[in-house]
């Protein structure tokens, strides 16, 4: 079901994944990875890991966003 996909090969619940992405994307401000240690109840290093890979998939979402544009 994770399969190709950021969720592939990791032992956190999705709802863990998808409450740090509601943290991230409805703070006002940048979430460190140690907030959201505290938020999701999980390691510094889990938590850096689920910051890194949703924030590297936001990027490539919005660089393919760009290119797929048209110019008006």
């Amino acid at each position: 079901m994770t399969s190709g996909t950021i969720f592939a090969s990791t032992q956190l619940p999705l709802t863990t994944w998808f409450l740090a992405m509601h943290r991230m994307t409805q703070a006002k401000n940048n979430v460190s990875a140690l907030e959201l240690r505290r938020q999701l109840g999980v390691s510094y290093r889990s938590a850096w890991r689920i910051k890194q890979k949703l924030m590297q998939a936001m990027v490539e979402r919005e660089s393919r966003r760009q290119l797929s544009g048209r110019d008006r």
